[in-house]
Order: structure tokens, then C-alpha cells, then sequence
């Protein structure tokens, strides 16, 4: 965090510079011919990362444009900002959201040291996403519990729009796993964090793992914590 952020988190301005350009109309994100409509463009206004709301409302906007069905599925919710983002460019798809809802699972971990030591994300629950969406939510199907046990839950579903944001080595493989045969052609899968140096650069290990044998190549994204998306061929 820079210091000017900092002093102005210290002094409850923090976001204040966001409210005074959205107050003006000033646009955060430099498209000046966006395929997507103003839910979107305000979608995008609201949030510090840009770059990567941005690009998700692109390709939201193509799979519209050609006609690609299929569901979409965030993997690693947290407090619900993107879920809110999804549901809001796209309520006419079924959103499926999967977290534990209660910070990681010692099982994700590839050491003990790991499993002890991390404590994020246990600050949100099912009920605080359900509010955070308000009418949205009728077309959510939320599978809380241990990834990717709760996939069980899913029948013969398919998947034009896949988020994972899983930040380790395990989950992100099982991820992977999960729903590239379940993506449709021409469908995008996004992932979190890809050039992040976090839990040993687990999901860049886990993504290149995968498509060793795969046609797809990863195309990384400016945005604050390096993700990377795919579309199936």
C-alpha cells in the first residue's frame, strides 16, 4: 500500500479520489468504445482492478455477441465483489459460486507450516454474499464447503464462463480439472494470482501442469495480481 493510500485509509478517505471521478463521470477504464453496456462500464468504475474487470466484461461481452450458452462458476468467492460484478452483466446466466466460506482448508496446503499459517478470507460467510447481491441472487447456486467436494453437487452442467481464483497448488489443479472438460468451446477460463510468488507459485504450477498436453496457451492480464485467462478451442 502506498503511504498517500495509507494516510487517507487512516483518515476514512480512503476511496474518496474513486467517488469524486465517479461523481464526475470520469472513466477509470480506457475503452473508448466498450462492447459492453453501462451495468458493465460502472461495474468496472467501482473497483481499484481495472485491467481485469475489464477484460472479464470483454469476454462476457463476446460470448453474448456469439452466442455461447453455458453457465458461469467463480471458484474462491470471498466477500462477493466479482460475483456481484457476474451477476450483475450477466443476470440472465446461472451463476455458480464455490467457497468454503470459511478461509482455507489445511488440506489445500502442501506443508504443515503452510496450513498453520494462513488465516485469510475467513471474514465472510454465504449469508454476507447473499445480501451483497440482493435480487441478483435468484439466479446463484451457492456450494459452500471443501473444494472440489462440492462439485458433487453438479449434474450434467456446462461452463461458457469459469473463474478460479484458489490461490495454491491443489485446489487450482482440481479446479482445472473440474471444469476444462466441462467448458464449452469457445467458453473463457480465468485465473487468479497466476504471477503471484504466493504459496510457491502454486497456480502458475498447477495451470502449466495442466496444459502440457493441452492445445489452449495462457494469456496474461496487466492487472494487480497477474491472472492469466484461456478460451477453449
Amino acid at each position: 500500500m502506498s503511504a498517500v493510500r495509507e494516510l487517507l485509509q487512516r483518515l476514512g478517505l480512503h476511496g474518496l479520489d474513486r467517488r469524486i471521478k465517479r461523481s464526475l463521470g470520469i472513466r477509470k477504464h480506457g475503452v473508448i468504445h466498450p462492447p459492453y453496456g453501462p451495468e458493465a462500464q460502472r461495474g468496472i468504475d467501482a473497483v481499484d482492478d481495472v485491467a481485469r474487470y475489464g477484460a472479464i466484461a470483454l469476454a462476457v461481452a463476446r460470448l453474448q455477441k456469439e452466442g455461447i450458452e453455458g453457465e458461469f462458476a467463480e471458484v474462491g468467492v470471498y466477500k462477493g465483489e466479482l460475483s456481484q460484478f457476474l451477476a450483475s452483466i450477466a443476470p440472465e446466466r446461472r451463476l455458480h459460486l464455490f467457497d468454503t466460506f470459511s478461509g482455507f482448508a489445511e488440506t489445500d496446503a502442501e506443508s504443515r507450516q503452510e496450513a498453520l499459517g494462513d488465516t485469510r478470507f475467513r471474514d465472510t460467510s454465504v449469508e454476507g454474499v447473499r445480501q451483497r447481491l440482493g435480487s441478483l441472487a435468484a439466479r446463484v447456486s451457492f456450494h459452500a464447503g471443501w473444494f472440489p467436494d462440492t462439485a458433487t453437487e453438479l449434474g450434467e452442467e456446462r461452463f461458457a464462463f469459469v473463474m478460479l481464483d484458489l490461490d495454491k497448488y491443489k485446489p487450482t489443479l482440481a479446479g482445472l480439472q473440474l471444469f476444462y472438460p466441462r467448458l464449452v468451446r469457445g467458453g473463457y477460463l480465468f485465473l487468479h494470482d497466476y504471477n503471484s510468488p504466493e504459496s510457491n507459485h502454486g497456480v502458475s504450477r498447477a495451470l502449466h501442469e495442466f496444459l502440457a498436453d493441452k492445445p489452449e496457451l495462457p494469456v496474461e492480464l496487466p492487472d494487480r495480481c497477474g491472472s492469466v485467462v484461456l478460451r477453449k478451442l
